[in-house]
């Protein structure tokens, strides 16, 4: 036939005839071998099938729903944090966050192009925010827009099927019910970083959540935070969900109720407007935190939805430092308030008694200097007594004198200065208590009587912080413990140790302060509270040396002295001590101790069991 022979070449004919030329047995062998063949060919097919359908067919099956099915990650809501009574401190509240899966996305420029009309927000930006989250993986979303309003959310919504990759997030948001009190006691929520993610100290997060960065939302993430969910859907080709699969619930944070109370907190943190500084008031019975105030603050708000160039330079002024919680991480000269310290030191040790007197001409020459009083006059003929009251200087350098530097530094020690108080929040700070042999080892020079003169009126090289201050004063009023301040609500006492001071002594020293306040040359009268007793120290501390004190009034207000008040209430049995430091306020009694008077007269009106649960006050 015409098609066999255009099909046979010479080489098939030549085949062909030497296969019709050989015998049956050949025939037959090269039939077997041909079937043999197909055979092997056929068990290669089948074990390529077995392997594709039944061994791998489970991982196949899953790969091939990956391409109908997505998790999506149900955030759990964040505990609430509530002060003593049960009001909301910082709550949650559902807002609506912008994502887009880089995996899903073929134009990356043509849909940044699309977001920016629709976010309100420039090209550059998204693109940043997109670019920042190249080493978290392709399939997590990228939040291009948190915390989006109702009609950014409706835009979105609505043109989904042309926005390949972008998804809209249901997350809680922080919300503050008081406004923005107690930031620094409470902390911020940030977006986690990388470095957080690879610490391992956030195994609950993923690239884009919020977690804890200060304060108690740093230091109870783990039971804040919660846990996660997810929820299986099902997608057609465009992105589009068709119906939900499985949904396992996320399950919320733990609540943490704070021995603080709300009432006192925006009393001080209201005194302390407009001022930089800081205030601690503990109850002495126990060590806990009332309220926990430092100034200025700032708006937890902004870190969750970012930061603009202003706002972050604000944040990191050197001189106001809004960021730092000065109640903690402040270190501060304590001024006058260390009298208390030198005034139970003497009397412990017996170097003076409660009837002691110095004179003061206004100054004392110790070799050739002269170390002044702040009463340029001087005090006269002073007792114990008219040296708290009045704050004479010279009976104080007379004491220091009397002690050493030895005993002095024993005794700081012993009140809780130079080593942290405890409280479980990040960032605390040691203060300073020098010694001799820190000098020797420091400036290689031997410790000087002119160092500890000025040691002994709380200058020098003594540094504390205002709790550090506020345990202090604790410690007066109850007697002599030093407990761990606490802020957590049902947390038992903890007792960290006793001042070295017997019960009497601290008494004795509590009844002269009330002389402070209510003496007619108490350097404290605007603390003065008709009805109670309030035992207070004032105290001045330099930031510059200065040749005369009154000089400071001159000068920049960088360079102002410190104002310090440490005050008990009331006198008789405390149930509340205070610590206040007004950075470069001048003088205790005329700026630090009103401060001091307006959370006592609120914590007055509070003293009733039930305290009030609506604050009259505009937020």
């Amino acid at each position: 036939m015409k098609d066999e022979k255009e099909i046979k070449t010479p080489d098939t004919k030549l085949l062909l005839k030497r296969f019709e030329a050989g015998t049956n047995q050949e025939k037959q062998l090269v039939c077997t071998y041909c079937s043999l063949i197909v055979g092997v060919c056929f068990l290669f097919l089948c074990a390529r099938l077995w392997y594709l359908q039944i061994y791998r067919g489970e991982e196949f099956k899953r790969l091939s729903e990956r391409n109908s099915i997505k998790y999506v990650r149900l955030q759990s809501y964040r505990g609430n944090i509530l002060d003593r009574s049960g009001r909301l401190l910082a709550g949650v509240e559902p807002s609506f966050n912008i994502g887009v899966v880089l995996k899903d996305v073929k134009d990356v420029e043509g849909l940044i192009a699309k977001l920016s009309t629709l976010l309100d927000e420039t090209s550059t930006d998204i693109r940043m925010r997109l670019v920042s989250s190249k080493d978290q993986p392709s399939y997590l979303p990228v939040i291009v827009k948190r915390n989006a309003s109702w009609d950014e959310v409706a835009r979105i919504e609505s043109r989904l099927y042309r926005l390949p990759g972008v998804v809209v997030e249901v997350a809680p948001a922080r919300q503050y019910p008081y406004g923005t009190v107690a930031p620094h006691l409470l902390g911020y929520l940030g977006e986690i970083s990388l470095e957080q993610i690879k610490s391992g100290n956030f195994p609950h997060a993923v690239p884009g959540d919020l977690v804890g960065k200060s304060g108690i939302e740093l230091k109870f993430e783990k039971e804040l935070a919660g846990r996660s969910g997810y929820k299986m859907i099902e997608v057609d080709a465009r992105g589009r969900m068709v119906k939900v699969l499985k949904v396992e619930k996320p399950f919320p944070g733990k609540d943490i109720q704070l021995s603080i109370n709300l009432d006192l907190q925006l009393a001080a943190e209201d005194a302390l407007s407009g001022k930089s500084g800081a205030l601690v008031a503990l109850d002495p019975r126990n060590g806990q935190i009332l309220a926990m105030a430092s100034s200025p603050k700032f708006d937890p708000r902004i870190f969750s939805k970012g930061l603009t160039e202003m706002e972050w330079k604000q944040l990191n002024d050197p001189v106001l430092t809004p960021l730092v919680n000065k109640a903690i991480q402040g270190q501060y000269a304590p001024g006058s308030t260390f009298k208390i310290v030198m005034a139970a030191a003497g009397l412990n040790e017996h170097v003076i008694s409660p009837y002691s007197t110095f004179f003061c001409n206004g100054s004392m020459k110790l070799g050739r200097r002269r170390f002044r009083c702040w009463k340029k006059g001087g005090h006269g003929q002073t007792s114990l007594y008219k040296a708290l009251v009045q704050s004479c200087d010279v009976y104080f350098y007379n004491v220091g004198l009397k002690l050493g530097i030895d005993k002095i530094s024993r005794y700081a020690f012993g009140f809780g200065f130079g080593k942290k108080t405890g409280v479980e929040l990040p960032g605390e700070k040691n203060g300073f208590v020098p010694t001799r042999r820190w000098k020797r080892r420091r400036f290689k020079e031997p410790w000087q009587k002119g160092e500890t003169l000025n040691y002994s009126i709380g200058q020098g090289f003594l540094l504390v912080t205002p709790l550090q201050l506020a345990r202090m004063a604790a410690a007066v009023g109850n007697g002599g413990r030093l407990y761990r301040p606490e802020y957590i609500l049902d947390e038992p006492p903890k007792l960290e140790s006793k001042v070295p001071v017997r019960p009497a002594i601290l008494s004795r020293i509590r009844k002269i302060l009330v002389g402070v306040t209510e003496d007619k040359h108490g350097t404290a009268r605007t603390c003065r509270i008709p009805g109670i007793h309030v035992a207070g120290k004032t105290g001045t501390a330099q930031v510059i040396k200065q040749k005369k004190r009154r000089e400071s009034e001159k000068m920049a207000w960088r360079y102002q002295d410190h104002a310090l008040f440490v005050a008990m209430a009331p006198a008789e049995n405390p149930q509340i001590a205070v610590a206040v430091i007004i950075e470069h306020g001048g003088h205790g009694g005329s700026a630090a101790a009103p401060v001091a008077k307006e959370v006592i007269e609120r914590w007055l009106k509070l003293r009733s069991p039930k305290p009030s649960t609506i604050l009259q006050r505009k937020l």
